[in-house]
C-alpha cells in the first residue's frame, strides 16, 4: 500500500470516525482506524460493532492495500504534521506504516486488515431525503431528552418516524419529552417507525455540523443507514415498543405565558446556582404581567427573580427541574416562546411562538411548604 493525500484532508477523515472508537473494549482492533484504498482515494473506517462510520479522503494511490492504526495514535501523528502532502507506505504483507510528511518520518505498528470487522453493508430501502441543516437541528432539539436508564433500553434511543410528508423525531425519559416535526420536500418512499441509539444521533448531528446539502435515511431490517455528501453511518436499531408519547402531550391549559427565551433562559440560570442542593427545584408563579422564580437551599441561599411576561388564565404556582428548563431554552431557535401550564401537578408544555412543529413536555416537581 502506497498512498498520497493532503495532512488537513487526512486529518479531517480521521477525527470524522475517530469519534465511534471506544479505548475501552476487549478487542484490541476495534481501538483502530481501517485505511482501504479505493479508486478515489483512501477509504477511513472505525465501528464499536453497534455504529458504524466511514468516509473517503482523496488521495494519490500508487499502489493499492489496507491496514488498521491506533486511531488515538494516527490523530496525535497527523494532526502534528505540516499542511503539506502526507506519504503513507506499508510494505506487502507488512503490520508496520511509514509514514512521511517532509522532514518527518513516523513509523506506526498497526494490525492486519483482515482482522478489522466488517461494517455491515445491509441491503438498506432509501425512505428519506433532506436538508442536512434540518436533520441536524431537529437531533439538537430531541437527543438530549434520551433517558439513560439501561434498564428500559426503548427509552435511551431517539424515536424516528416517517408517513406521507412528514418526519418526527421523539425523546423521553418518563420526565421530558422533546418532539421535533418536519414536513419533508417529498412524500417520504416508505413508513416506518425505528429508535434509534442517542449515540448515534450525536454522531450524525456531529457529522452534519457545515454540511450542506442533503442527507439520505435508508432503512434495513434492522439497521439504520444515513448517507451525508462526505460520511456514511450504519447503525443498530434498538428493539422495543416506544410509548405512545402523543397521549402525554398536553391538549389544554390553566395559564399561558408568553416570555423571552434568553431573558428566561438567563433567569433560570441564575436560579438555579442555588437550587443546585435542592434537587435543582425553581418554583413559578405568574400573576397579571410578572413572572417570579424563586429557588433556594437552606444552607445555601435564595434567589428571587422577576420578569416580564405576558400571561392568560387563572394564576398557576407550579415547580421543575431547572435543568430540564435549561436543557431547552438553550436550544430553542426563536425569540419568544410559549410556556402553557395545566396544574400545579400536571405536566407544562413549552411551544416557540407561532412554530407548530415543536415541543418540549416537561412533568412539574412536587414540593411542599
Amino acid at each position: 500500500m502506497q498512498i498520497t493525500c493532503e495532512q488537513q484532508q487526512l486529518l479531517k477523515g480521521i477525527q470524522t470516525v475517530s469519534r465511534v472508537v471506544s479505548s475501552r473494549t476487549t478487542m484490541p482492533i476495534l481501538a483502530n482506524v481501517l485505511l482501504e484504498t479505493m479508486k478515489e482515494g483512501v477509504r477511513l473506517v472505525a465501528t464499536d460493532l453497534e455504529l458504524g462510520i466511514q468516509t473517503v479522503v482523496p488521495a494519490t494511490v500508487k499502489k493499492g492495500g489496507a491496514i488498521t492504526l491506533p486511531a488515538r495514535l494516527l490523530g496525535e501523528i497527523i494532526g502534528n504534521l505540516p499542511e503539506a502532502a502526507v506519504d503513507l507506505r506499508v510494505q506487502e504483507g507488512g503490520a508496520q506504516v511509514e509514514i512521511q510528511c517532509q522532514d518527518t518520518s513516523v513509523e506506526v505498528v498497526g494490525l492486519p486488515a483482515a482482522d478489522f470487522p466488517l461494517v455491515p453493508e445491509p441491503d438498506a430501502t432509501l425512505v428519506a431525503t433532506l436538508e442536512a441543516g434540518l436533520l441536524r437541528t431537529m437531533i439538537r432539539q430531541t437527543a438530549f431528552a434520551v433517558s439513560t436508564d439501561e434498564t428500559r433500553p426503548f427509552l435511551t434511543g431517539v424515536f424516528v418516524a416517517t408517513e406521507d410528508q412528514t418526519m418526527r423525531l421523539v425523546a423521553t425519559d418518563g420526565g421530558r419529552l422533546a418532539l421535533r416535526t418536519a414536513v419533508l420536500g417529498q412524500r417520504v418512499k416508505q413508513k416506518f417507525a425505528v429508535i434509534v441509539p442517542v449515540k448515534t444521533m450525536h454522531e450524525l448531528a456531529r457529522a452534519l455540523s457545515g454540511t450542506t446539502g442533503e442527507a439520505t435515511v435508508a432503512l434495513a431490517e434492522s439497521h439504520l443507514v444515513c448517507t451525508l455528501p462526505e460520511v456514511r453511518l450504519v447503525s443498530r436499531l434498538i428493539a422495543g415498543q416506544f410509548p405512545d408519547y402523543q397521549s402525554v402531550i398536553p391538549q389544554r391549559y390553566k395559564q399561558r405565558l408568553r416570555l423571552q427565551t434568553e431573558r428566561f433562559l438567563q433567569a433560570i440560570r441564575r436560579a438555579a446556582v442555588t437550587a443546585r442542593d435542592s434537587a435543582n427545584v425553581v418554583r413559578l408563579v405568574a400573576r397579571e404581567s410578572e413572572l417570579t422564580l424563586t429557588s433556594s437551599t437552606p444552607e445555601v441561599g435564595k434567589t428571587v427573580e422577576k420578569l416580564s411576561v405576558q400571561a392568560e388564565g387563572e394564576a398557576v404556582e407550579v415547580a421543575f427541574n431547572a435543568r430540564y428548563l435549561i436543557d431547552c431554552l438553550s436550544i430553542l431557535e426563536t425569540d419568544e416562546l410559549i410556556f402553557e401550564l395545566t396544574g400545579p401537578l400536571s405536566p407544562g408544555a413549552i411551544r416557540p411562538v407561532d412554530q407548530q412543529d415543536y415541543v418540549y413536555v416537561l412533568a412539574p416537581v412536587r414540593v411542599y411548604a
